[in-house]
């Protein structure tokens, strides 16, 4: 579990780097499961990256990660007591700049009025990186608004230097990392990658809390349509707390739970 003290990171800054949470057998057997699922899948250099999703569930091993008490009580912590499964993905990048962006955005419910919906991504990547090498950058706090609409610019305009620098002089927190090591961040936040390697390897799993309103569920249709497709690994999975993360998923897909509750979805 997390010490109240990074509690008040997280929710302050919006990231948190735990250092040495896998050690190196460990680390080792997780990298070798990996390599084995790029080694079979078939996906194709995209915009200088290979994004596998599906990823932890095409392994056992990997699998077991998701629940493990290095990992679950801690999202369960961020996100809620009850959390959903967002999807998994495995990252090979040859990118040198992962510009500014955010991966997910606020919905309003009127004006001045947002929705707080809690949404993380955990990331191992599986090799040591530094602030030259392409490690990730998050810049504090940019999951809140309207900080973090105010920063929307630097995605649209990622080489006009909206704030008359350069990316990587933007001010942020480069979270240099060996492997072992756990990123953090909410899914609001704005991030960056500069000055990268080629065949940089992350592997990252999803969460969010369970969603109780109509905003919410538009949020996850929106970026993550997929997850209300969960793999039936997960839906058969003997460990009930990887049920429990998607067997709710395709019934929210329709706007049933939420229906119980009073609310409708339509986009």
């Amino acid at each position: 579990m997390l010490t109240p003290e990074q509690q008040a990171h997280y929710d302050t800054f919006g990231f948190l780097l735990l250092p040495s949470v896998f050690p190196a057998h460990e680390m080792a057997d997780i990298i070798e499961s990996a390599e084995a699922i790029w080694s079979a899948d078939e996906t194709q250099l995209t915009n200088e990256e290979v994004r596998v999703t599906y990823f932890f569930e095409r392994s056992p091993h990997l699998t077991r990660l998701v629940t493990d008490d290095r990992i679950y009580p801690v999202i369960t912590q961020l996100v809620g007591k009850d959390p959903i499964w967002v999807g998994s993905e495995g990252n090979i990048s040859n990118r040198q700049r992962v510009n500014w962006h955010s991966d997910r955005k606020y919905y309003r419910e009127g004006e001045g009025h947002w929705i707080d919906y809690p949404q993380i991504k955990l990331m191992i990547y599986l090799q040591g990186l530094t602030r030259d090498t392409g490690c990730l950058r998050v810049i504090p706090g940019s999951h809140r608004m309207p900080y973090h609409d105010e920063l929307g610019d630097q995605e649209t305009n990622g080489d006009s230097n909206p704030f008359g620098v350069d990316g990587p002089d933007l001010p942020a927190a480069a979270l240099e990392v060996e492997p072992g090591d756990v990123i953090l961040f909410n899914h609001c936040c704005w991030h960056a990658a500069y000055g990268g390697s080629d065949n940089r390897r992350y592997i990252a799993m999803k969460f969010a809390a369970r969603p109780d309103d109509r905003d919410q569920l538009v949020s996850l249709k929106r970026y993550t349509a997929r997850i209300f497709q969960p793999h039936d690994v997960f839906l058969r999975h003997e460990n009930r707390r990887i049920r429990r993360l998607v067997e709710d998923l395709p019934l929210y897909a329709s706007g049933h739970l939420l229906k119980r509750r009073g609310a409708t979805l339509s986009n």
